[in-house]
């Protein structure tokens, strides 16, 4: 049978290599050499400068901190088990039975539900009353969630709230009396700074390791639309999602995200949420089971910040945007005063902005001339933009939006030439199609707005033929247009 603890046993190989290396070593070189000699002089030396040296009072007092911030923040780090309800068949191909203990029951006609784990992440106790911050990765898609304390008390949690742009996600279990870990300012934390992250990585629970802020306000990693992270060299693997990122003075910094890696394991590089972008979502959250966020009704499209700003690639209808005179094509290189470089950058300076308050954006035009604009800050409305994506793929299968303004520079077009296809539902009459594709017409029909869209597809539909006039870009590069029979 099989180790379930493979890197246990790549460890005992290890220790029974070493001595075998030894006896080999010591057999054949039997004399002490005069280099050797020397070696063991300047040892007992350096032994004695060492017993006396202040530095070892500054490290012990380094090892001790460690010590009692782990002390201190262990009892309110969890670990957090993802579990899914799968159906288990009555018949299974040969040696499938070995995924489900053997015990898998294959006599009735339509199986059985069966509750697996589906992923095991970390989590830190932020109130004493049972609230618990995580990550949402390691709560999405779960039928039920499974927290284990230091203690290895078992307790079922509840999703209080989760929110996917910054990957962070509330939960409560029916507990009291808890430690509590405190969250910290994060803004203060510098380059050099020590740092501790516990957490539960490859479900080994409890694990401290230790390492340094390398570096603060990382964006452009494309791990969540909020880019903002502490990046620390303190080893983290995965497990340890949701886990937090501790200060000396046992405060969380920041919740473990993400890792840099080749190998799937750690390389180094861990990325970890702001406590200060943290404590916010956390408030929103638990007092109304969603975050409120500001939002003008723009696009920016990934790749193609600069130094020099970030482009506007479209402007929804009637958004404040709009109405504070942005256009597609425009540049942003400021959000009240503030330089901006990336798509994360502005998001997020928007989105911080309370609703109902204005904010000064800063814009370079085609021409090159600038201006700042005031633009009035409404509510993002992610429920209510959900629902109607979902209903369009429901009803149509595919998403379509005005011309952005690098398809539009890519293929030639102007506004209202067609529209762009910007999601499709797989299993749908549109599942083989191709996105980022321009329509340009629906049956003869030419189609100036996704509306217009919508309305010949739906009477394609009705008559079963649906026959589209569409523009890309080909596999050298230049730009090609045919015709597509979808029904």
């Amino acid at each position: 049978m099989r180790s379930k603890h493979p890197l246990k046993w790549l460890l005992l190989g290890s220790m029974v290599a070493v001595p075998a290396g030894y006896w080999a070593f010591s057999s054949t070189h039997s004399s002490t050499t005069a280099v050797y000699a020397q070696q063991i002089a300047e040892a007992r030396t350096s032994r004695l400068d060492l017993d006396s040296q202040a530095m070892i009072a500054s490290a012990d007092q380094l090892s001790r901190a460690f010590r009692e911030v782990s002390k201190t923040v262990k009892p309110a780090v969890v670990s957090i088990k993802n579990l899914v309800n799968v159906r288990v068949g009555r018949r299974l191909p040969r040696g499938f039975e070995d995924l489900f203990g053997g015990a898998v029951d294959q006599g009735g006609d339509e199986g059985e539900t069966r509750q697996l784990q589906n992923g095991l992440g970390s989590g830190v106790i932020i109130r004493p009353d049972g609230y618990i911050l995580t990550n949402n990765h390691v709560v999405r898609d779960a039928t039920a969630l499974e927290v284990v304390l230091s203690d290895d008390r078992k307790f079922e949690a509840k999703v209080i709230g989760t929110d996917e742009r910054t990957d962070l996600a509330v939960l409560k279990i029916t507990a009291s009396g808890l430690v509590a870990a405190p969250l910290g300012d994060s803004s203060k934390m510098e380059v050099g700074d020590w740092v501790i992250a516990v957490g539960s990585p490859f479900g080994l629970a409890q694990t401290v390791t230790a390492g340094i802020i390398s570096a603060t306000e990382r964006t452009n990693q494309g791990i969540t639309l909020y880019d903002n992270f502490i990046q620390t060299d303190a080893a983290i693997n995965p497990g340890n999602s949701g886990g937090p990122l501790i200060n000396l003075r046992g405060e969380v910094i920041g919740i473990n995200t993400a890792i840099a890696s080749r190998s799937g394991g750690y390389n180094g590089i861990g990325f970890a949420v702001p406590s200060n972008q943290a404590n916010r979502v956390v408030g929103d959250i638990i007092a109304k089971g969603q975050v409120t966020r500001g939002y003008i009704g723009i696009e920016i499209p990934e790749g193609l910040e600069s130094s020099k700003g970030v482009l506007v690639d479209g402007v929804v209808k009637n958004a404040p945007a709009q109405k504070a005179g942005i256009q597609p094509g425009d540049v942003i290189t400021a959000v009240n005063g503030r330089p901006v470089n990336s798509r994360s950058t502005v998001f997020r300076a928007i989105g911080e902005a309370v609703p109902g308050s204005s904010v000064r954006v800063s814009l370079t035009r085609e021409d090159g001339s600038t201006r700042e604009v005031a633009v009035q800050i409404a509510e993002l409305d992610e429920r209510k933009q959900k629902e109607e994506f979902g209903r369009l793929l429901a009803n149509y299968g595919v998403i379509a939006k005005d011309l952005s303004y690098s398809m539009m520079k890519e293929l030639g077009m102007k506004p209202g030439e067609g529209v762009e296809i910007w999601k499709i539902r797989p299993d749908g009459v549109f599942g083989r199609l191709p996105l980022g594709i321009a329509v340009k017409s629906v049956n003869g029909k030419t189609v100036a707005s996704p509306d217009d869209f919508y309305n010949a597809i739906q009477k394609g539909m009705d008559a079963r033929s649906i026959r589209m006039v569409v523009r890309a870009l080909d596999q050298d590069g230049g730009v090609s247009e045919g015709v597509v029979r979808i029904l």
